[in-house]
């Protein structure tokens, strides 16, 4: 089972990544000068948006991979 928890853990992770790419496209766009305060107004909740996302895949990531390492911790080991 933690292998399940470990591969989710990881693409959460990857989710992230994307997510992080489109908030930087919205971060660079913010920067130009030919955006309108409106326009501004609109990336400024997007990237708002996109961070809280990504803090909840955050927190699900860091619960998958927690969940591995109880769950790792639970199993009997092979003793030699």
């Amino acid at each position: 089972m933690d292998d399940e928890y470990r591969e989710l853990a990881h693409r959460l992770f990857a989710a992230a990544t994307a997510m992080l790419e489109d908030a930087l496209d919205l971060a660079v766009a913010g920067q130009s000068p030919r955006q309108s305060p409106s326009r501004l107004a609109k990336h400024g909740c997007r990237l708002r948006a996109a961070a809280h996302d990504l803090a909840v895949i955050a927190e699900a990531a860091t619960i998958a991979a927690n969940r591995a390492v109880n769950h790792a911790s639970d199993q009997p080991r092979n003793r030699r």
